[in-house]
């Protein structure tokens, strides 16, 4: 047995419980997990309890945000930010005793086999509004830790599940701050003690000046000491590095609230500790060693007037404009592909919505078939689709502009799916909407001309294509994206036809207004080269071929890195290119 638990990632200490200490004391050195051994049932349970409460301290998840810009975000910060994103959404949200019970339903089947943790449950659902949900969250129970665990694991199923308490615990937190520490003008200092991955470590190494975020609610303590003593036991493990995070507040300048826990808390020994609110974000100032594989790092509490706060706060804006409440929180969760997650908020929104109210129950459809068709499940987006377009049309003219998107993104699911004689109605339906939306008959020509193409009636696509360009030209000069498009839907024609002449030709003209659109390092340049590259291969023109998918991968590589699909692709070109020339 032991050899096979010495093995797994998830088991982190071992335990031996026996009648004679002496019988194991020489085998059990040769495995490194296996933390004691013991004859007492109180002893084994003592030992397990504070390795457990410290394994618990040392579950903190951090995120860095590497760069100020919010244009270009890697995936690591589009993460970070996001993850606030979230929170911050989380928390704008009105919640009704019916998510409560749904939490309740959904902890009942988590906790499935614990009668102790199901007994809490039950506990939490009868008596929730007899204490504060600080009193709550301090009592280290079945929420406490499912709320923990799923921040740490970025679980987004179970943090939604639990939104209804993120938001409460953090007003009683902001609540209490007001009432105990709204009139504090000197500076504080808190710590944390925890312990991270050498992997991590090395990133937050690299991180001086950058903004820190911890993802949950923090708990600090007043006393160095404590966190000095705790770190000094985390220095054992090999493949973690102990930090102590040095937090200073200045109340003058930061408005992250927190609260001491001296009298709020469940638990009685509290004394010297600080729980911060959600979505704390930090500075960091300085990384001090202190001794082998234990760190200190200095933190300075930020307000929402810093720069790299601002930025984050105005990109929130801008990416959930319009929205609020479920609908803004889902928006982001299909952002960050958690599109289960989306879906389940989604149905419980409609389900929750009145018949009369039809505008707000055709958008939930609409969204989830759009939700739908990014997850490839085309039966079922064009189905949601069609059930907003009903809906719509109970209270709405047949060419009412509300109706557009609609029409044109089923027509899009139905081409994907093969219903090509449909596609080309819902085109159809949206082209007859042209008196409000003069630029949507052009597009929707286009749209036509691909379904021909994708059923390689190459006559029948020009046509669209062409009269495309002439109303385009005609009657919108200035719409050089359009015309791009169309004129790179031509040169895909004649690509296909052979015809690789006329192909370059228009491939030409595309590229042309594509440097009057696009910066020159834009990724829609790199597909122009690309597709110029190819037909000049096609043409045997082998060295013009190479210097323009050469631009393409520069272009890539600038914007994407060497290992985004897009870019291999591009690379394993043009060594094919240059293998033939």
């Amino acid at each position: 047995m032991a050899p096979r638990l010495e093995n797994l990632d998830q088991v982190q200490h071992i335990y031996i419980f026996c009648g004679n200490k002496a019988n194991h004391e020489q085998w059990t050195k040769e495995y490194k997990k296996i933390k004691s051994i013991h004859t007492k049932i109180k002893e084994l349970c003592e030992t397990i309890k504070y390795d457990i409460n410290k394994c618990d301290k040392r579950l903190t998840s951090i995120s860095i945000l590497s760069q100020v810009s919010m244009a270009h975000l890697d995936d690591s910060d589009k993460k970070f930010v996001y993850l606030q994103m979230i929170k911050s959404t989380i928390l704008e949200i009105n919640y009704d005793k019916k998510v409560r019970k749904e939490y309740t339903d959904f902890a009942r089947q988590f906790y499935l086999n614990s009668d102790q943790q199901l007994n809490i449950i039950d506990t939490f659902e009868e008596n929730y509004n007899l204490h504060s949900p600080i009193w709550w969250y301090t009592r280290k129970s079945s929420i406490y830790h499912m709320l923990r665990k799923a921040f740490y694991k970025k679980d987004l199923e179970i943090i939604c599940q639990l939104a209804f308490f993120i938001r409460d615990l953090n007003r009683d937190i902001k609540k209490s701050h007001l009432q105990t520490h709204n009139h504090q003008r000197s500076p504080v200092t808190v710590f944390r003690t925890t312990a991270i991955k050498t992997a991590d470590f090395e990133k937050l190494e690299r991180s001086e000046g950058r903004v820190l975020a911890f993802d949950d609610f923090l708990i600090a303590t007043l006393e160095l000491n404590v966190a000095v003593k705790f770190a000094n036991t985390l220095c054992n493990d090999p493949d973690m590095i102990a930090i102590i995070f040095r937090i200073d507040i200045d109340p003058i300048t930061s408005t992250i609230p927190y609260i001491a826990l001296n009298n709020l808390s469940f638990l009685s020994n509290t004394e010297g500790e600080v729980l911060f609110s959600m979505n704390t974000i930090f500075r960091i100032e300085k990384l001090e060693k202190s001794q082998d594989r234990l760190y200190q790092v200095n933190l300075t509490a930020l307000g929402k007037k810093d720069e790299e706060v601002k930025n984050i706060l105005d990109y929130m804006d801008e990416v959930t404009l319009g929205l609020s409440g479920w609908y803004k929180l889902s928006k982001l969760l299909v952002d960050v592909k958690q599109y289960d997650v989306a879906e389940n908020i989604y149905k419980f929104c409609f389900s929750q919505t009145q018949e009369k109210h039809r505008e707000e129950r055709a958008f939930i459809q609409h969204e989830l078939g759009h939700l739908n068709e990014l997850k490839n499940n085309y039966p079922s987006a064009i189905e949601h689709y069609r059930t907003a377009l009903d809906i719509h049309l109970t209270y709405l003219e047949a060419v009412h502009p509300t109706l557009l998107p609609t029409h044109v993104n089923l027509g899009d699911v139905l081409l994907k799916n093969g219903d090509f004689n449909e596609a080309i109605q819902q085109y159809k339906s949206a082209m007859k909407i042209e008196k409000h939306e003069k630029l949507n008959v052009p597009v929707q020509h286009n749209n036509i001309g691909k379904v021909f193409l994708k059923q390689r009636m190459y006559s029948e696509a020009q046509q669209n294509f062409e009269k495309a360009v002439q109303i385009l030209l005609q009657e919108f000069p200035t719409a050089r994206r359009e015309l791009a498009d169309t004129y790179h839907n031509i040169g895909e024609v004649y690509y296909l036809m052979k015809d690789y002449a006329k192909a370059s030709n228009y491939y030409d003209k595309t590229l042309e207004l594509d440097h009057k659109i696009f910066s020159q390092n834009d990724p829609s340049l790199a597909s122009t080269y690309y597709n110029l590259a190819t037909v000049n291969e096609a043409l045997k023109l082998h060295k013009k071929a190479i210097q323009y998918v050469e631009k393409a991968v520069a272009i890539v590589q600038a914007f994407y890195g060497n290992d985004h699909a897009e870019t291999k692709a591009y690379v394993k070109y043009l060594t094919q290119l240059q293998q033939t020339s």
